[in-house]
């Protein structure tokens, strides 16, 4: 899945500039070079209830990160403190998965319930639920995103299909409209694109989907590599797509328009998962069964691994914290994992 606004001007210090002493001319005297950082995860936090496979994850509103707890049907929130804290959902069992960031002027968090075909959100400061049936009783709502139009949108391999859940301001409900996909597409990773459409991947179909706001017309772009097994995707700053070949190893480029530009080795690679851009300009992203997090280079586009202290921790989703490092979930570890990439 996949968000938020970044302190920019905190950003810039990852040039970083060498000092000089009081009074010493700048022409002068050899500056001390920055000290470098060996990219690495730094800290892991365990979650409260044990086994609770942590599956979503996403920054809310609150600079707060909030996750998804999948068997123990929880919404956890880890806060800047490092302390987490959890909130069982109302429906027992529910199987709560993808997670974002929702619209104002509450900037609620909402998350699929894949077991039982719901859409929720929480507020922010925790309780009380509110929880949406989708019309469709063989739903498995699965990836969620915030659209350009102020609109969730889910990702729905039950039915094979989109939905738009949108909040109807001047009545106490929700609307659900359904885009249904060709084939057995099994879409699963959704995002905002840079074109304001909602863009997705299609596992089944070995393609990328795109679904404008105004909900036409629905695009599936064929991926060049056969039986490729398309999985996280993200916008890039280069106004492109980039998403992962989970089964061919890969990382690939997609124009807005649906052409795929380029696709690059992951050469080390086993099981690439979902993805995401850093302010640096590289990709980050999980390999679930090599339990390491992955670095691709933007300029020179050569991979590095970094390896999770936790053994067979299982690293899926992962998101952008408030000071902009890398989370991401150990859904086998049952720890939030942070991984720092740049200075601060």
């Amino acid at each position: 899945m996949l968000v938020t606004a970044r302190l920019a001007l905190v950003f810039l210090a990852v040039g970083f500039l060498a000092a000089c002493g009081p009074g010493t001319p700048i022409t002068s005297g050899t500056p001390t070079p920055a000290p470098t950082l060996s990219p690495a995860v730094t800290s892991q936090y365990p979650i409260p209830t044990a086994s609770s496979q942590p599956m979503g994850i996403a920054l809310g509103a609150d600079g707060n990160l909030w996750i998804t707890e999948f068997a123990s049907s929880k919404i956890g929130q880890l806060a800047s403190n490092g302390k987490i804290s959890e909130n069982v959902t109302p429906t027992r069992r529910s199987g709560p998965l993808g997670i974002a960031s929702g619209p104002g002027p509450n900037l609620n968090v909402w998350f699929t319930e894949a077991n039982v075909a719901q859409i929720a959100q929480i507020t922010l400061t925790g309780p009380p639920y509110v929880e949406y049936t989708l019309p469709d009783s063989s739903a498995r709502p699965f990836g969620l995103a915030l659209g350009a139009d102020g609109n969730m949108w889910a990702t729905d391999p039950g039915t094979n299909s989109i939905w738009k859940i949108e909040q109807i301001k001047a009545k106490p409900h929700i609307k659900f409209t359904q885009y249904h996909l060709t084939g057995n597409a099994q879409p699963m990773t959704i995002t905002n694109g840079p074109d304001g459409a909602l863009w997705f991947s299609e596992p089944g179909t070995d393609r990328i989907g795109r679904l404008p706001i105004s909900g036409s017309p629905l695009s599936e772009y064929k991926i060049p590599t056969a039986n490729s097994g398309p999985a996280g995707i993200a916008p890039g700053n280069d106004n492109a797509l980039w998403f992962l070949e989970q089964k061919a190893k890969k990382i690939a480029r997609m124009s807005t328009t649906g052409q795929v530009t380029a696709e690059y080795p992951l050469n080390g690679a086993m099981t690439p998962n979902q993805l995401i851009q850093g302010i640096d300009g590289n990709f980050y992203f999980t390999d679930t069964a090599l339990n390491k997090i992955g670095q691709f280079f933007f300029r020179g586009h050569r991979v590095a691994f970094y390896h999770i202290p936790t053994p067979n921790s299982k690293p899926t989703a992962l998101t952008l914290g408030l000071d902009s490092q890398v989370y991401f979930v150990e859904t086998a570890g049952n720890k939030i994992g942070q991984f720092r990439y740049f200075n601060v």
